[in-house]
């Protein structure tokens, strides 16, 4: 759901405290139930959908949308029936703990299962790296039911159970699964347990949310979508804090509750715990402890690391802080131990190549202490450079084992700045979280002011404003590890605590922010506070009693201090161990990083030890002291590290547009960029931040660019956009895209991002350097096994089918016309279309399921639909009929628009639509969601001029001009009836109208202050959006430049957007050095395929020599009239003409077709690829393919030097055309000469569909 934010800009020092952003779920406890001794959360299904019992004090969904509650016909009383659409989730912190517990509820299917899996149950991990942050889940699995765990180091804790006979429908069944992090799962259904395995690895992690069945669970989303749209009923849903007994877990089964439960293992006299305890802090190596503190007085310096790369992605989330983000990306198709499922999710957002290596640029101060959390073992080497030799250098530190959770380095002398790269020996293995400090003697500062505490454990922390920080330890830490500190300054008041504290070695210590909101019984009031403080915490300085504790490792007992964000306690500002000697007092000075601390916002540590002996009895009446320094002298810290946060969350937050309050991703960001701007109002980039999330806001101060005197604004504003968009898309061929072809989006995600380059490039922005680029990346995807039978080699649902390497042939096919490898891979896509479609019992071509790959397909329940998204999969079979007119594949396509306008109805708004969500068996359809498939009616209009696959345009309205590639305004003739109307509708259209509306509007009246505004607000938006848009690291599909109005402009129509997938550009242009796209601007107001008009404007010095290239044209002799001056000349699609431009004239050009051509779909064609040439000492083999519908002659290869002299031909006999969609070659001998070429040579009366793929040079 969307939420208007208001945000407060600070203009001093002195000013309202940050908004109330905070970490959602966490409650004020509830007392025990003690008939059910170690419940956490009941739901009942009688109560409707809220708890009846919930620790956190928070019963009520989160979400809560396609839910019915009966109260009849539960496995006991009510129950809650799950639609596929639904919406369920429950806050997880102090209802469900990841250490151990267990989960119990009754399930059916209630609509029949076949061999499709689909999720039964899901906890969501607080944060992740992974997509869908999942820490628990039970799923279906075709045959029976899987359930896992995941551990802090991403592998699963799997078990896989077949169960026969499966429940039928309306038959209840009871799953439970217990976990513990020292002993692992076990699972039951029934009331028998059925599976069980030992624990990968540490369990304990933040949790999110959790609920039934869905797509996603957790701090991002929460929905039930794509081929997760699959419901079923839930009751007597319970969480319990252990791990129970197999006869607690038989008595649920019969929908009763255990009375007696297993004892929790009470501290270090459980050995497993201890071990457990040592594991997660890094002490189970007794020979490798954390340094020791000698001095009696301590720095421990933050290093701030802002700068990750891996290859050449920015990847930050391995020094955020949050133990739960990781290094690298997660993998979907993963080589971890039970990551890789049934649910194939592309991998996003990484490269396929990542989790190698991974660099940290240092900032450029001393370090000396490393510590790593994480799986991850490997070499971490200093990367140097030899001056001398110009050759990077690696020295190795460290060698990282294999199996730990957390290790220390420290320096044996300080090294200020360089590189760490740290090499890893299992590809996947994460790092959790890498923290470097400097750490030698020293002092605290004396600041500008210091607050002073004592801690004391005899206070009860009930402290208003330390409430927050409360229900953060209760929901975050199961009981044994809650034992709390409060610091207090002298004389505060505070209520005594009645009862003494006990658990694991663990202290949570709380500094209170303020003392005036206390209980009226604790006094009349007291003020102890940082609230407006005129500075910056500069940091925390602690004096360590001495311990009068029993060594743990040798002479030593191993620590740990943890200081956390006061705005987001899942994140750390330092994770610092050590190790002291008994007896010996020690001052830690924290020199932490600068904050200036918000009103209200607690500060809050955790001090840990191997001690089991270590409580608050040991730390009594230790001072601390918060050290403050100026304003000015703090800000740059505080900015600096706030700005990457940001610039972090928001570059994972926009895959899934988060903007709910409810989220706790929109939370942390909320946090962030509140504070960001509350310490400094006018940051630049936190400013474009800040508007990209609430458009509705006054846009930043901008200064937009003017025309030089004499140059027409339009021609000015254009070019500059469109160099804008020329510096974004070769910042990321430069800086991102490595050696396979791979950007680091995950291809998947990469192939969307590429349908910016066919629209760019056929604008002439480094054309051959953008279809190289996109060829590298379609090829990385047959490399990396993405593809079977002409369709994703993965099962996936309708739009991440495609995306997953479909649309990188669409997009080859424009980019690379006439290819032979592009189209007989098309042909092969067009022939397994014919699989996934099919003509059912009501006569109409459809879709037959929404969840497939190239090898199978499930069409059962709610696979069996179409949708709106299903339909962009005949992106190559368009381009192929397109190129050659393919008659069994044109054919399959006007099947499919027939099919489709059968499914034009009446709604309930009074307007017709065309309902594109269809079952395939039945014929039956429902209003749809999403844009409807416009490119399959206009192709099927274009090709055979029936205006009966207009009806959908004309129903649409005026709308239609903005949905269709071409221009419609005139291939339609509706200038004076839809134009008008779009003229009209100008003052009020949406954000997304706004823009085409303006374009139309100038075609519609030839008005150019039209475009002068409408370019004018790209350049804004793209200079706002430059940061974001490359630095920023976003999910690679979330990056937006709108380019389609600069097409329609300067080709006569859009080549291609995203989704949007006919070739609807008249033209594209080339220029011949040194000139380049930014020397013309163009105008082409009325393209139609036998007539346009071209305005241009050279802005250049010199005379512009251009290279105008036909595509959505018809073929014939032209008339050409440029500036009063006519010629006649052959002019068709893929024919380049050329113009020359004056410096500062403008220029009109005048065409129209005087006399029809061959059609292209009655011309044969052979073509030839660099890939065709195969060279065996001197000879050279070249196959030759046949591509039109038309089968080719016979005809010559020739063979010719560099300089053009003919060394060598070849006969190439008749082949006949590929009509059945299987490739028709012949293969030619030539002698080979290096450096010269091979021409394909066609002699007849039928031209050929392209020249463009008829000549190969020789390397």
């Amino acid at each position: 759901m969307n939420q208007k934010l208001i945000i407060l800009f600070a203009v001093s020092v002195f000013s309202l405290h940050i908004a109330s952003a905070q970490i959602k779920g966490a409650g004020v406890v509830q007392p025990p139930r003690p008939e059910e001794p170690g419940l956490l959360f009941y739901l009942s299904g009688d109560k409707g959908a809220t708890a009846d019992y919930a620790a956190n004090g928070k019963p009520a969904p989160n979400f809560l949308e396609d839910v019915k509650v009966l109260p009849n016909g539960g496995a006991k009383g009510g129950y809650l029936q799950c639609g596929n659409d639904q919406l369920l989730s429950y806050w997880a912190p102090g209802n469900i703990y990841a250490q151990r517990g267990t989960l119990s509820f009754f399930w059916r299917s209630r609509d029949a299962v076949g061999s499709t899996e689909f999720p039964v149950f899901r906890v969501g991990y607080g944060d992740h790296s992974s997509w869908d942050t999942v820490w628990l889940r039970m799923d279906y699995n075709g045959h029976g039911f899987d359930a896992f765990v995941t551990d802090i180091n991403l592998h699963r804790t799997r078990v896989s159970y077949t169960m026969k006979p499966f429940p039928k429908p309306d038959e209840w069944v009871h799953l439970a699964l217990s976990w513990d992090e020292k002993t692992g799962i076990r699972f039951y259904v029934d009331g028998k347990m059925v599976a069980q395995k030992a624990a990968t690895g540490m369990f304990d992690a933040t949790l999110d949310q959790f609920g039934p069945h869905s797509r996603l669970i957790g701090p991002t989303g929460v929905e039930a979508s794509y081929n997760y749209d699959r419901g079923g009923d839930l009751d007597e849903l319970r969480i319990y804090d252990r791990a129970l007994s197999d006869d607690n877990i038989a008595t649920l089964a019969k929908g009763d509750a255990p009375s007696k439960v297993p004892q929790i293992a009470n501290g270090f006299a459980d050995a497993a715990t201890q071990k457990d305890w040592w594991f997660r802090y890094g002490w189970n190596r007794t020979n490798d402890l954390p340094e020791a503190i000698h001095s009696s007085s301590t720095v421990v310096r933050k290093v701030e690391i802002h700068d990750v790369y891996d290859l050449g992605r920015w990847w930050w989330r391995a020094t955020d802080g949050i133990r739960e983000t990781t290094w690298p990306g997660v993998y979907n198709r993963s080589r971890l131990e039970g990551r890789f499922d049934y649910f194939q999710l592309p991998d996003w957002d990484t490269y396929a190549l990542s989790g190698k290596d991974v660099t940290f640029n240092m900032p450029n101060e001393a370090w000396n202490h490393i510590e790593i959390e994480g799986g991850a073992w490997g070499k971490m080497a200093l990367l140097g450079r030899d001056i001398d030799t110009a050759k990077n250098t690696d020295a190795m530190l460290f060698e990282r084992p294999k199996g730990q959770e957390r290790t220390f380095y420290s320096a044996p002398k300080p090294i200020v700045g360089e590189k760490l790269r740290f090499t890893n020996v299992e590809q996947e293995e994460p790092i959790g979280e890498l923290g470097a400090y400097y750490v030698h003697a020293g002092r605290e500062p004396s600041g500008i002011d210091v607050l002073r505490y004592k801690l004391t454990g005899s206070i009860v922390p009930d402290n208003p404003s330390l409430q927050e920080t409360v229900n953060w330890v209760n929901g975050r830490f199961p009981a044994d590890e809650r034992m709390t500190m409060v610091a207090m300054p002298a004389g505060a008041p505070g209520r005594k605590r009645t009862k003494p504290q006990s658990g694991l070695p663990i202290v949570q210590i709380m500094i209170p922010a303020d003392f005036r909101d206390m209980p009226p019984e604790t006094g009349k009031g007291y003020t102890y506070t940082w609230d407006n403080m005129p500075g910056g915490l500069d940091g925390i300085a602690i004096d360590l009693p001495a311990l009068h504790l029993k060594p743990t490792h040798g002479e030593y007992i191993p620590m740990n201090i943890q200081v956390k964000d006061p705005l987001w306690p899942m994140r750390d500002m330092m994770d610092f161990s050590f190790s002291v000697k008994p007896g010996e007092p020690h001052t830690l000075w924290l020199d932490t990083r600068d904050r200036i601390l918000p009103n209200d916002k607690s500060l809050y540590l955790t001090l840990a030890s191997a001690s089991p002996e270590f409580g608050p009895d040991a730390l009594e009446g230790a001072e601390i002291r918060l050290i403050f320094k100026p304003r000015k002298d703090a800000l740059p810290e505080h900015v600096a590290d706030r700005f990457t946060q940001v610039r972090d969350n928001y570059s994972n937050m926009v895959e899934e547009n988060v903007t709910s309050k409810r989220l706790n991703q929109f939370n942390r960001y909320y946090a962030d960029i509140t504070d960001l701007l509350r310490v400094d109002p006018d940051h630049k980039e936190g400013l474009n931040y800040w508007h990209e999330m609430n458009k509705e806001q006054a846009r930043p101060p901008f200064l937009m660019p003017t025309a030089p005197p004499g140059t027409p604004t339009w021609a000015y504003l254009q070019t500059m956009d469109l160099g804008l968009l020329k510096k974004q898309v070769n910042w990321w061929i430069d800086n991102r895209q490595i050696a396979d072809g791979e950007f680091g989006g995950g291809l998947s995600d990469d192939s969307d991002y590429m349908n910016w380059w066919v629209g760019t490039a056929m604008m002439g922005v480094d054309p051959e350097k953008l279809r190289v680029s996109q060829s590298r990346v379609l090829e990385a995807s047959y490399v990396n096994g993405m593809w079977s039978n002409g369709l994703a080699a993965a099962q996936y649902d309708e739009l991440h089918a495609y995306e997953d390497g479909i649309n990188l042939l669409g997009q080859a096919m424009q980019l690379n016309f006439g290819s032979p490898r592009e189209i007989e891979r098309a042909m092969k896509t067009a022939k397994r279309l014919e699989w996934l479609t099919g003509v059912n019992k009501a006569g109409n071509r459809l879709i037959k399921s929404s969840y497939y790959s190239g090898d199978k397909m499930s069409t059962e329940g709610v696979w069996g639909w179409s949708k709106a998204n299903s339909f962009f999969v005949v992106h190559p079979a368009l381009s192929l009929v397109l190129f050659n007119g393919m008659p069994e594949t044109k054919k399959m396509m006007l099947e499919m628009a027939d099919g489709l306008l059968a499914h034009r109805k009446l709604e309930k708004n009074g307007k017709y639509s065309i309902r594109t969500t269809i079952n395939w068996e039945t014929d039956e359809d429902k209003p749809g969601k999403g844009p409807g498939p416009w490119f399959i009616f206009w192709s099927a209009y274009r090709w055979t001029g029936d205006k009966k696959y207009l009806q959908p345009f004309e129903d649409e309205g005026a709308n239609s001009l903005r949905l269709i590639n071409s221009n419609a305004l005139d291939m339609l003739q509706v200038r004076d009836t839809w134009g008008k109307e779009i003229v009209a509708e100008l003052p009020s259209a949406t954000l997304v109208q706004q823009e085409p509306t303006e374009h139309l509007a100038w075609q519609e009246t030839g008005d150019t202050g039209y475009l002068n505004t409408l370019y004018g607000s790209q350049i804004q938006t793209a200079t706002e959006k430059a940061f974001m848009n490359t630095e920023g690291s976003l999910w690679i599909d979330r990056i937006y430049f709108n380019h389609a109005e600069l097409q329609r402009a300067r080709l006569g129509g859009v080549a291609l957007l995203r989704n949007n997938l006919y070739p609807g550009n008249a033209v594209s242009w080339t220029f011949d050095a040194p000139a380049n796209e930014q020397s013309v601007g163009i105008l082409i107001p009325n393209a139609t395929p036998d007539h346009m008009t071209i305005t241009a404007y050279n802005l250049d010095q010199t005379t512009v020599t251009a290279r105008m290239t036909g595509w959505e044209v018809d073929p014939g002799q032209w008339e050409i009239t440029q500036d009063g001056k006519t010629r006649t000349e052959t002019f068709e699609r893929s024919k380049a003409l050329a113009f020359t431009f004056a410096p500062h004239q403008t220029s009109t050009i005048e065409m129209k077709m005087v006399s029809k051509g061959v059609p292209y779909w009655s011309r044969p064609d052979l073509g030839i690829d660099p890939e065709d040439v195969k060279v065996a000492g001197g000879t050279m083999k070249v196959t030759v393919h046949s591509l039109g519908s038309v089968d080719a002659p016979a005809a010559t290869l020739v063979l010719r030097d560099r300089t053009g002299k003919e060394l060598a031909r070849a006969a190439i006999p008749a082949i006949k055309a590929p009509t059945d969609l299987l490739p028709k070659t012949a293969v030619v001998s030539l002698p080979y000469a290096k450096g010269g070429s091979v021409t394909i040579e066609m002699k007849g009366d039928l031209p050929e569909i392209t020249e463009l793929n008829n000549r190969v040079g020789l390397d």
